[in-house]
């Protein structure tokens, strides 16, 4: 088998692990916004005209100032760290890091038996560009269900992220973990931007918004891509 058949194989298949995420991102956002689709560039990827590179990962000793480190609780604390570049459209470009601090729940032998995880988590990510203040995101939640965080400039307003794990099915009867998570931007009722949490990286955004919180929210939202979820045990 060629290469490039073998690559086409794995695409396609990840592709269909996507599709019971995909019916969860927002609609009208998926009808009316601006889809953008992974390539393969030189050095990274592309999405649409956002060029993302220098993707990197790792496992590493837990910051003793983390929001869970720093808790005198006797159940153990991880930490991953992931961060990126993205370059915009207009010339712009922002490097983010992203913190993942997390600890197994008290019942996690009870989880386990669920195939499910319910780790504690507290996400710190940070994107910075020139001449202009940082933009974070934080989020404190259990992995058992689905959760929010706040994402904005520092110093400035926030907006609520919302990082979708879980599914709801046969009438809020029976709940399915995503195969993939998926990350959206609210403003108020509807999403302005949305990322599937997987690859291939696939994002849909409103082309209305302001270009600095696009990439700014487009930036941070791809790095926690790259940080290791484990929504099943």
């Amino acid at each position: 088998m060629g290469l490039g058949l073998a690559l086409g194989l794995v695409s396609t298949a990840c592709r269909l692990n996507q599709r019971p995420s995909l019916k969860v991102v927002d609609p009208t956002l998926v009808a009316q916004g601006t889809a953008l689709e992974r390539e393969r560039i030189r050095g990274g990827f592309s999405l649409g005209p956002y060029r993302v590179t220098q993707v990197g990962m790792r496992s590493e000793a837990p910051d003793l100032d983390g929001p869970l480190a720093q808790e005198e609780v006797a159940r153990p604390v991880t930490q991953d760290r992931a961060g990126l570049v993205l370059e915009g459209a207009e010339g712009r470009t922002w490097t983010t890091t992203c913190r993942l601090q997390r600890r197994a729940p008290p019942a996690a032998d009870y989880r386990a038996v669920l195939d499910e995880n319910g780790d504690e988590i507290a996400v710190g990510c940070t994107a910075k560009t020139a001449g202009r203040p940082p933009w974070r995101f934080d989020a404190r939640a259990l992995l058992s269900g689905n959760f929010v965080g706040q994402l904005g400039p520092e110093g400035g307003s926030t907006e609520t992220v919302e990082v979708l794990t879980r599914v709801l099915r046969f009438r809020g009867k029976i709940e399915r973990v995503l195969p993939v998570p998926v990350a959206q931007l609210r403003r108020g009722d509807d999403a302005v931007v949305s990322v599937l949490l997987g690859r291939p990286e696939r994002a849909w955004v409103d082309p209305s918004l302001d270009p600095v919180k696009l990439e700014a929210a487009l930036a941070l939202l791809l790095t926690l891509r790259f940080l290791p979820w484990e929504l099943a045990q």
